[in-house]
C-alpha cells in the first residue's frame, strides 16, 4: 500500500508548534577539543657517502678508502693478512660528508 503524500503545509505548521512547546529543539552540541597535536618536522639527518672501510676481525676499522678505490683497499686488507697482522676484511660503510 502506498503511503499518503503529506502536505508541507502541514508538516511546516507541525514544526513550528513542536519547538514552541520545545520539543523540537536540537540537542546541544560538546564543546569541541583543542586543536589536535602535530608532529614535529622531522630533522633531516646529514648527508652520507659510502667508503670503502678495511676492518680487523673485532670489526674496527683499520683504514678507510674512498668508494672508487676499492681495489686498493682490497689490496690493503690483503698486505695486512700477508704481514701476520690477523684477519682483516673490507666492507662499506657510510660516514658523514663534511661541510667544508
Amino acid at each position: 500500500m502506498a503511503r499518503r503524500i503529506l502536505n508541507r503545509h502541514e508538516l511546516r505548521a507541525e514544526a513550528e508548534a513542536a519547538e514552541a512547546m520545545g520539543l523540537n529543539t536540537p540537542p546541544a552540541r560538546k564543546p569541541r577539543n583543542d586543536a589536535p597535536q602535530l608532529r614535529p618536522k622531522p630533522v633531516n639527518s646529514p648527508r652520507l657517502r659510502v667508503v670503502w672501510a678495511v676492518c680487523d676481525v673485532g670489526g674496527r676499522t683499520v683504514a678507510t678508502f674512498d668508494y672508487p678505490r676499492k681495489a686498493e683497499a682490497d689490496a690493503h686488507a690483503t698486505a695486512l693478512k700477508a704481514r701476520g697482522k690477523g684477519s682483516h676484511f673490507v666492507r662499506s660503510i657510510k660516514v658523514p660528508i663534511d661541510g667544508d
